[in-house]
């Protein structure tokens, strides 16, 4: 991957001499619009691979057959011309082998920005063409607030598209998956759920200022052929659609100086123990002067649907809590259940008010399971609801809201939180739980 060590000056890129006779213009009219089908770039979205203030990676996908990955870039509106944009970046292309359609994915990283500032694109490359302008801002590198969506089991429904709208009109520096994005299981004959998807993000996941809104993703079972795997080749799309950590399915990534946040892989091509565990306690340990530390994965350690010593969840709460514990983890991001849960703040394994809060559980999209009637012993609150968590970091203090696809706020935490006696009057008259016939969760030792 090349991207210039210093800002140069993109070359200007002549323009076809189309015949101006009315039968020539309509000719080539015809055959710039067939083209443009094949060739245009689509999907095109953003990630990072390291530093969210100085660096973006433009992911986006092809169809014809090019090797070219060229990002156009300026601070200044360009308006897609292509030999007015003073910045240009290369990077690389990826295939999935098999794939009916022989798209290519390219991976271009942009380097050296300022962090803050707003950036103008487009990708593609001379010969096959270029996108339409698109917009992102760098996310701060201080103090600053910030603020990101989060949530899970997203699909391709028909509810995606709203509840993605109701985040993007929050403006947030960036969106969060915590798996089980488009259920396409990594299965070459469900390639079109994936095109799904990235239509849904690309299209409504677009500030109301028009910022392109950037993604950061952990890995779910549902990109996994199998649920559960060893190999890579068993995640091909997850991987390669999405420029972040390679192979490895988890890392971490700093936003400022306020936040620190890890995305792990609940079993799913990693297991919970060993190397995995290993690193979460020495990131950890390397951020504790972080005031805000966030671990985001798929499988709930408290689940608010499935059995509370199912496997899944038994051997994360054996293997992570106490790491989670140790270093004071500040809240974790689960999903996977399909509704919607806060718990008490957890410390070994009982409520303490020095521990770390669960939130959760993945139903950014997906129909909602029905929850217990009772409240588990862990749960401040659930409930059979679609929703995503927004959240707010600040240096001193974060503030945390679940909205529905209405644009509802349901929940607000801390409850002395602007906003959280109407919330929770929202909560009650949404809230319809109903007993589940499943084992009760066991109490804590």
């Amino acid at each position: 991957m090349q991207n210039n060590a210093a800002p140069t000056v993109a070359p200007r890129i002549s323009r076809p001499e189309w015949p101006w006779s009315t039968t020539g213009f309509r000719i080539a009219s015809l055959l710039l619009i067939a083209l443009s089908v094949e060739a245009t770039p689509r999907h095109v979205y953003l990630t990072w691979q390291g530093d969210t203030s100085r660096t973006i990676t433009v992911n986006y996908q092809t169809l014809e057959p090019t090797d070219a990955s060229t990002v156009l870039y300026d601070t200044k509106p360009r308006n897609g011309r292509p030999g007015e944009y003073r910045y240009t970046a290369t990077g690389s292309v990826h295939q999935i082998p098999g794939l009916a359609d022989g798209r290519k994915i390219h991976w271009v990283e942009l380097r050296g920005l300022t962090p803050g500032k707003t950036y103008y694109f487009i990708a593609g490359d001379p010969r096959h063409g270029f996108t339409a302008e698109r917009k992102f801002r760098t996310v701060p590198s201080g103090s600053q607030s910030v603020r990101f969506v989060t949530g899970g089991d997203m699909g391709v429904g028909p509810d995606v598209a709203t509840l993605l709208q109701q985040a993007a009109k929050l403006s947030p520096d960036f969106g969060v998956m915590g798996g089980d994005i488009p259920y396409a299981n990594d299965m070459l004959k469900d390639f079109a759920k994936w095109d799904a998807w990235l239509d849904h993000w690309q299209t409504n996941m677009v500030t109301p200022g028009g910022y392109s809104i950037p993604m950061v993703l952990a890995i779910g079972n549902h990109e996994v052929r199998g649920g559960v795997a060893t190999s890579p080749t068993n995640a091909q799309f997850y991987l390669r659609y999405f420029a972040q950590n390679g192979e490895r399915t988890y890392y971490a990534r700093t936003f400022g100086k306020n936040l620190a946040m890890f995305l792990l892989d609940s079993g799913h091509l990693s297991r919970h123990d060993g190397d995995q565990a290993a690193w979460l306690d020495a990131q950890l340990s390397a951020q504790r002067k972080v005031p805000t530390k966030f671990a985001v994965y798929h499988v709930p350690l408290y689940p608010c649907v499935r059995a509370f010593d199912g496997a899944g969840s038994a051997i994360g709460r054996r293997i992570w809590a106490p790491i989670f514990d140790k270093h004071h983890l500040t809240t974790a991001f689960e999903n996977h259940d399909h509704a919607f849960k806060r718990t008490h703040l957890l410390r070994d394994n009982k409520p303490d008010p020095r521990g770390t809060l669960y939130l959760g559980d993945g139903c950014w999209g997906m129909s909602a399971r029905k929850v217990d009637a009772e409240l588990r012993w862990y749960e401040a609150k659930a409930a059979s609801l679609q929703h995503f968590w927004c959240v707010d970091v600040g240096r001193k203090r974060v503030e945390y809201r679940a909205v529905n696809k209405a644009g509802q706020v349901f929940d607000v935490y801390p409850p002395d939180t602007a906003g959280a006696g109407e919330a929770e009057k929202v909560y009650e008259s949404l809230r319809q739980p109903k007993l589940l016939d499943m084992p009760k969760p066991s109490s804590p030792k």
